[in-house]
């Protein structure tokens, strides 16, 4: 087990979520498995927040407003919608404004060398306090002659039972891992992420490459906003609140290092079905949800205390190892 562990840090998240998910079949039966489709879509939700989290932690930087820009740009697109704007045109609209907001955190962390944590950690205020300021408070709903037109349900339908975001997510995240295995953008990113200084010695165009990821990861996020309001039909003040430590708590999870220049979106994605086998097992056990939370920061500290061990302890078994190559090679002599 020690040595499936240490060969790749998403074996965890693996071999975490198969204990989850098999311990919760047993302990719920047959109501856990009608359940999946609603697990899949809120995992697609997390997912794509968490896929795009973790091109910026690999990046070596941290988006906190990606669940105020959930929010907003979800209501934006309401808000078009409701007064007639077309489906189209909302859509367009409101992916360009996520992709505006990438590119301004961008920009600002790069250009003016300010701490990506700081910057984002403000516009989580501003994006919020916008989308209170442009609701007074109140939730945004469409009519559900709207609900049932087909642009809203393809972003937010079902089809065969199962949730079309379900099949957004997949696409994207097998997009996303074709990018980060197989494009020199995904190995600047890597580059970028683990070493600035050799980044930009190698001729990596590290502001570039640092704004082009926080535009991708603010355009998930206004995506995964516009999917969610589609399916829900309405956007709220409070909706997504908090979500942005979920996206990050599922990247370091699903095997990303904070420090950046290590980890997978596809482990991001597993670290999002994590946390919403575990949350969905416990309402369904009927647990107080706020135990989730504290289960989810003994889970974190978990986790990176295995990946604090487990190199010590590969390092002494390799130095004990040694001691005894030497020490035989002293007896034979």
């Amino acid at each position: 087990m020690i040595g499936i562990i240490k060969e790749r840090n998403e074996n965890v998240a693996i071999i975490s979520l198969i204990i989850l998910f098999t311990l919760f079949a047993v302990l719920i039966g047959e109501m856990w498995f009608n359940n999946i489709p609603n697990m899949l879509r809120d995992t697609s939700w997390l997912g794509i927040l968490a896929i795009g989290q973790a091109m910026i932690i690999i990046n070596g930087e941290f988006d906190l407003s990606v669940g105020s820009v959930f929010a907003f740009v979800g209501m934006f697109f309401l808000l078009l919608i409701n007064n007639n704007f077309g489906m189209l045109p909302s859509f367009a609209l409101a992916i360009m404004i996520a992709i505006g907001i990438g590119f301004f955190s961008g920009f600002l962390t790069w250009f003016f060398e300010l701490p990506s944590l700081l910057v984002t950690l403000a516009f989580l205020f501003i994006y919020r306090g916008l989308l209170h300021f442009s609701t007074g408070g109140n939730s945004i709903a469409i009519t559900e002659e709207i609900r049932n037109s087909w642009f809203i349900q393809l972003l937010g339908g079902e089809t065969l039972d199962f949730h079309n975001s379900i099949v957004i997510f997949f696409l994207i995240l097998i997009l996303l891992i074709l990018v980060m295995r197989s494009l020199k953008f995904g190995n600047h990113i890597y580059a970028v992420g683990g070493n600035t200084e050799a980044a930009k010695a190698c001729g990596i165009l590290v502001g570039r490459t640092k704004i082009f990821t926080f535009i991708i990861c603010s355009l998930l996020a206004g995506l995964a906003g516009i999917i969610a309001a589609s399916n829900l039909g309405s956007v709220s003040p409070s909706t997504a609140m908090n979500i942005e430590f979920e996206a990050i708590a599922a990247c370091v999870i699903g095997g990303c290092s904070l420090r950046g220049g290590i980890g997978t979106v596809w482990g991001a994605a597993l670290g999002a079905g994590i946390m919403i086998v575990l949350k969905s097992g416990m309402v369904m056990l009927g647990i107080n949800i706020y135990v989730y939370q504290i289960l989810l920061g003994i889970l974190l500290v978990s986790v990176i205390a295995l990946r604090v061990i487990l190199p010590t302890f590969q390092q002494f078994e390799r130095l004990k190892y040694s001691m005894k190559k030497k020490n035989n090679g002293i007896n034979e002599t």
